[in-house]
């Protein structure tokens, strides 16, 4: 791998970590400074995306499941398994650990529905990674529940150091939605409706990870509140609602809230890292390293762009042989901001 490509991947482990501190830092995890970012933040797609990189940073990891056990009943599960289905994060292999962790401590329900109930695999991983994704030493006796789930690590010891989630920011505002009309549909479709200025139920539909039916059914119901509101366009129904009203009485006046697609631009993000990560690009010359770079890209331009980054990449088409791993590492920085 060349140079450039190698102090690359190192930066981009570093800006990852760095942003998941900087986002569960706003939903009240100790140990990072303040955020002010516009935008709101999605739960249940940092959950999965932490769950893979996060495994790099050991504290960060252990801070994140305390976040969990004082705030998981903010947490959708059914979207959570919505997404999981559709965008097939790496992380999915850490989950069920995580949530036979929570419903022990809980002896709730709400996670059960995670765990996988099947044989414990015979060969077991460390679940922390040095930042050269060597496995990291394990001191003490391995935590159970994750060696049931053929992850080795230490204990588990949870400090209650999180704080409630700050909804009076908008990357909390999905926390504040789900306070008040409950962890369903409702909150979602609100939150879109909120930074769109009219959409049709199966676009909403895909951009929240429910189903069709459910949100169809849940905006007509809404509606009769009329404050949903409807418009047509062509054979279409639109639905809208008043934004700068919701917002105020949210309690977010003179805020603009940024939509962002958090699910498909995280499992993009990933499997960038992936293919960073992948041994085997190491041996390629720099051509093939381009080539290799450039088919990547093409596989997730879609989600980049349709996660409210538009424009964000270039024309790969213009940029040919080796003089495209310098316009795929500016594109990163862009998308990473």
């Amino acid at each position: 791998m060349n140079q450039s490509l190698t102090e690359f991947r190192t930066l981009y482990l570093e800006r990852l970590l760095s942003f998941l501190w900087r986002q569960w830092s706003a939903l009240g995890v100790a140990g990072y400074g303040e955020t002010r970012d516009n935008w709101a933040i999605d739960p249940e797609a940092l959950l999965l995306f932490t769950l893979a990189v996060g495994r790099s940073d050991a504290r960060l990891f252990d801070e994140v499941l305390d976040w969990l056990d004082t705030n998981g009943d903010f947490i959708n599960i059914q979207r959570l398994k919505m997404i999981v289905r559709r965008e097939q994060f790496s992380g999915q292999s850490v989950l069920p650990a995580v949530a036979e962790l929570l419903t022990q401590r809980h002896n709730s329900l709400k996670w059960k529905g995670l765990i996988q109930d099947k044989k414990p695999p015979v060969h077991k991983e460390s679940l922390f990674l040095l930042k050269d994704r060597q496995p990291l030493e394990q001191y003490g006796e391995p935590e159970p529940i994750f060696l049931k789930h053929g992850f080795t690590r230490g204990g588990i010891k949870l400090r209650g150091r999180t704080q409630p989630v700050r909804t009076m920011y908008p990357t909390g505002l999905v926390f504040k939605l789900r306070a008040l009309f409950g962890i369903n549909a409702r909150s979602e479709i609100i939150l879109y409706l909120l930074t769109h200025e009219a959409a049709h139920p199966s676009l909403i539909a895909r951009d929240i990870y429910y189903s069709q039916k459910t949100v169809q059914d849940t905006l007509v119901a809404m509606a009769q509140s009329e404050l949903i509101l409807i418009r047509p366009v062509g054979k279409e129904k639109q639905y809208w609602l008043k934004t700068w009203d919701w917002l105020s009485f949210l309690g977010y006046s003179n805020k603009q809230i940024q939509w962002v697609n958090w699910a498909s631009l995280l499992k993009a993000l990933e499997e960038i890292w992936l293919k960073l990560d992948q041994k085997e690009l190491s041996g390629l010359s720099q051509l093939g390293q381009s080539s290799e770079l450039r088919v990547l890209m093409q596989s997730v331009r879609t989600k980049i762009e349709s996660a409210g980054f538009a424009g964000a990449l270039s024309d790969d088409k213009s940029y040919l042989g080796e003089r495209y791993t310098s316009v795929f590492l500016s594109d990163i920085e862009r998308v990473l901001g």
